[in-house]
């Protein structure tokens, strides 16, 4: 087998989907992810529920959550919400709506999946095979993607390189000094 650089793949959500091309027509939907966690304490009758700052305005998923926008803001129960994780006070629960979107094609379902430590991106008819769906290495970055080829010259498989080793930083600075210009 030889193995050559195909080229480099940009990451901006922290996570890569392959799939077939014939695919992104038919089977993807047009659902924006919105970054709202809900955490439940494991004593006390308190919920809680974290809404990115970055958000638009939503219809809360907890009506009487205590609400939060900061990992670091003090919750009544006199801890911050990163405290209460670390002393495994909370556990997080994951509403209705997020866990339908988890296997689905769409922007919002690839992040539920990835967040969920789940791979498999399903057909709209419910099976398996639209795609998969992982976090790449150390978040956003510039990735190389290698492809293993027999003497044929037909690639068998392929490696993307996640490590954000110091080339991988320079060609990533690179792309965003571009992308400003």
């Amino acid at each position: 087998m030889i193995k050559k650089l195909l080229g480099h793949v940009g990451v901006d959500s922290g996570q890569l989907l392959i799939t077939d091309p014939c695919y992104i027509d038919s089977e993807w939907e047009k659902k924006d992810f919105k970054d709202i966690r809900i955490y439940k304490h494991k004593t006390k009758n308190i919920t809680f529920e974290y809404e990115s700052i970055m958000e638009d305005e939503h219809e809360t998923l907890e009506p009487k959550a205590e609400k939060f926008n900061s990992y670091e803001q003090i919750m009544s129960t006199g801890k911050t919400m990163n405290q209460m994780l670390q002393e495994k006070e909370v556990e997080e629960l994951v509403p209705k709506e997020k866990q339908k979107l988890i296997n689905t094609m769409s922007y919002a379902g690839v992040c539920e999946t990835t967040m969920n430590d789940q791979h498999i991106i399903n057909f709209k008819l419910g099976h398996e095979g639209a795609a998969i769906a992982f976090n790449s290495g150390f978040g956003d970055g510039f990735y190389p993607v290698y492809g293993l080829f027999n003497d044929e010259g037909r690639c068998m498989k392929v490696e993307i390189d996640c490590e954000m080793l110091e080339e991988h930083k320079a060609l990533f600075n690179k792309q965003e000094e571009n992308e400003k210009s």
